[in-house]
C-alpha cells in the first residue's frame, strides 16, 4: 500500500516539476498559472548560490517574481536526462537532471547538472531545494 502512495506522489511531483520547467523556460510565462504550482507559503532554496543570487525565496509571489526574472536572463533553455526518485516520505521526491541555456547578457552557453528535492503539500510544491555547481553559474552569467 505504501508503495502505491509513493508512486502516486512521485508521479504528481514529476508532473508539477515538469510544469515548473515548462513555464520557467517560457519568456511569456503566465505568472498566475506558475504561482498556482506552489503553496502560498512555499520555500525555494539554492544552498550553493553565490552572491548576488538568492539562497532562499519565501512565498509563492516572491518565487514567481524571481523565476520570471531568471527566465528573461537566458534563452533556449533545455532540460534533459531526468531521474525522479521516491523517498520514504510519500510527499518528498528527488530529481536529477541536466540543463542548458544561452545567457543573453554574456552570449555564453550555460550548462548545469542539478539535484533537487521536491516536497509536496496539498498537491502543490511546498519546498524545492536545488543543488548545482555555483562556478558554472558565475562563468556563464557574470
Amino acid at each position: 500500500m505504501n508503495s502505491t502512495i509513493t508512486e502516486n506522489s512521485t508521479a504528481r511531483a514529476e508532473r508539477l516539476f515538469r510544469m515548473h520547467l515548462s513555464m520557467f523556460t517560457d519568456p511569456d510565462m503566465p505568472r498566475e498559472a506558475y504561482a498556482d504550482l506552489w503553496t502560498e507559503d512555499a520555500v525555494h532554496e539554492y544552498p550553493y548560490a553565490p552572491a548576488p543570487y538568492s539562497k532562499q525565496l519565501e512565498g509563492r509571489d516572491i518565487i514567481t517574481a524571481y523565476i520570471a526574472n531568471v527566465t528573461q536572463s537566458a534563452t533556449n533553455w533545455s532540460f534533459t536526462n531526468f531521474a525522479f526518485s521516491a523517498t520514504s516520505d510519500p510527499d518528498t521526491v528527488f530529481v536529477e537532471f541536466e540543463g542548458s541555456a544561452l545567457v543573453t547578457a554574456t552570449g555564453k552557453r550555460y550548462q548545469q547538472i542539478y539535484v533537487g528535492r521536491i516536497t509536496l503539500r496539498e498537491g502543490k510544491i511546498a519546498n524545492y531545494r536545488e543543488f548545482w555547481n555555483p562556478s558554472w553559474i558565475l562563468d556563464a552569467f557574470l
